[in-house]
């Protein structure tokens, strides 16, 4: 077997290395990189209002490019690079065309989403098509996904597979979230519809119907009309404060665009991790990784059958009809979602096994 060298998206697996490398046993020899998406300056401009998310994303940029010069000056030895975190992939892999570094490439966690500029729309499929132009696999996160980027970058057409994903959401540092009520959780930010849970939960308050429901997400995701709402709105939670948040909710809403692109795995994951009842959109994506068994399905973009999934869940959260799509979410995401389960799915498909 061929050494390869797997990137990863957190610190917090190098407690892990054995474990790991023993599921990858007689798939692949591999050693490890480790990365992370987060540092003290991404948090702090996360939780600026002003601006924040554009240093943000300077900062991560950034944290990101400079991984990729580690790896492309210090990691020659290695022919076969597996990226789990894109965002050095992308820089990677475009740093490679750029100095005539032929290695094979893989990278998870493709996605791709539409903006309202469209210059930067296009500059983006111009980069995209650049840099990923010797790259080997793009793996996306839906099925339907395969066609949709086959047809949108047709020069990168066959490189886009399918792995179904997973994360393991353990966190040296996780910090805690402090609410005093109760409240149902929501947050994201890729292809969220948060004005349908705006409605919603509207409705839920005309019932007289007495719960919050807390949204972590970004300033740009949110319009002025859903601040208006009965929404309340954070904004700079971290990715180790997130498990809390969703922890100390009665429940968590996931709620989606009605599109092919998928989006709100990783948050729908932690949700089950953590035992929360769940629900979301009824979308071809979603239902790539879970069924009625585990989770609560509402129409898209209807704030009716929302508020009545709501209604019901809260009034039901003691009885068998919750507690066992609980339990059932739970071990499918222990049997099919671990980080483990995904490196094993991620490096074979990589490796062609």
């Amino acid at each position: 077997m061929k050494p390869c060298l797997v990137i990863l998206d957190s610190l917090e697996y190098k407690k892990r290395e054995c474990e790991l490398k023993e599921a990858l046993n007689g798939i692949a020899e591999v050693s490890f990189f480790y990365s992370k998406y987060e540092n003290c300056i991404t948090e702090h401009f996360a939780k600026m209002h002003c601006l924040g998310s554009f240093f943000q994303h300077i900062a991560y940029w950034l944290l990101s490019l400079w991984y990729a010069i580690i790896l492309l000056c210090r990691f020659k030895k290695y022919e076969t690079l597996i990226f789990i975190n894109p965002i050095v992939g992308f820089f990677y892999s475009g740093l490679s065309r750029i100095f005539s570094n032929k290695k094979q490439i893989s990278i998870g966690g493709f996605l791709f989403e539409n903006k309202s500029s469209r210059f930067y729309l296009i500059l983006r499929k111009i980069l995209v098509n650049f840099c990923y132009k010797y790259v080997n696999n793009l793996f996306v996160y839906g099925e339907k996904e395969v066609d949709y980027y086959d047809l949108l970058f047709p020069h990168l057409c066959g490189k886009f597979k399918y792995v179904k994903y997973g994360k393991d959401f353990i966190y040296k540092d996780k910090k805690a979230f402090p609410h005093t009520k109760s409240y149902i959780a929501s947050g994201g930010r890729s292809n969220r519809k948060f004005e349908t849970l705006a409605e919603a939960m509207t409705i839920i308050k005309e019932k007289n119907i007495e719960v919050d429901c807390m949204v972590a997400t970004r300033p740009e995701c949110i319009s002025l009309e859903i601040e208006k709402s009965p929404l309340k709105i954070i904004y700079g939670i971290t990715l180790n404060q997130f498990g809390s948040f969703v922890e100390g909710a009665l429940a968590f809403i996931l709620p989606l665009k009605n599109i092919s692109l998928s989006a709100g795995h990783m948050a729908m994951m932690e949700a089950m991790s953590c035992r929360r009842p769940i629900i979301v959109t009824d979308i071809p994506a979603i239902r790539d990784y879970v069924s009625e068994q585990e989770v609560f399905f509402y129409k898209p973009d209807d704030a009716v059958d929302l508020a009545d999934k709501i209604e019901f869940v809260l009034e039901n959260l003691d009885k068998e009809v919750v507690l066992s799509k609980v339990e059932a979410g739970k071990k499918l995401y222990e049997s099919e979602f671990s980080f483990k389960a995904l490196l094993v799915r991620i490096v074979s498909k990589s490796i062609g096994k």
